[in-house]
């Protein structure tokens, strides 16, 4: 069995592409994988957006509380509302986590084989796995003929 990449992510044989993965091992056939190709992901970070509206809602919630279950109640949940208001807002930043990505069909279903927020590292990924790709093509038959 011939290796192109082993590298702390990801490995890469003539046969296997094993990506780890955190808890769990995903392995594919070189030789069922097909229309196999890169894709930059620019994504935001959204769970600052969503503390915010978590801490908003906190906020009504405790107005709704002082008005059902009195003051006291009312004040408590206010007071841890407004904490986590102001932590929400305080802490708020977009943050844009870049990565790339490699999308291929895989047994008939598109698939994410692998993701790498490392360039380096997924261009060596990308490379192996092109190498592999390239050797598991069947080479060109000369049907018998003999060239003159």
């Amino acid at each position: 069995m011939r290796t192109y990449y082993r590298g702390p992510d990801a490995l890469i044989t003539d046969e296997y592409f094993v990506w780890w993965t955190a808890g769990q091992n995903r392995v594919y056939t070189i030789h069922d994988l097909y229309q196999v190709g890169l894709v930059r992901d620019d994504g935001v970070d959204r769970r600052p957006d969503m503390a915010t509206v978590a801490a908003v809602g906190m906020v009504g919630f405790a107005g709704t509380a002082w008005l059902t279950a009195g003051p006291v109640v009312g004040l408590a949940v206010g007071f841890i509302a407004a904490i986590a208001a102001v932590v929400a807002i305080t802490t708020r930043q977009h943050r844009t986590e870049q990565s790339w990505q490699v999308h291929a069909g895989y047994r008939g279903v598109d698939t994410i084989i692998y993701r790498s927020s490392d360039a380096r590292v997924f261009n060596q990924v990308t490379r192996a796995l092109q190498r592999s790709l390239e050797d598991d093509r069947p080479e060109r038959s000369t049907y018998g003929l003999a060239a003159a």
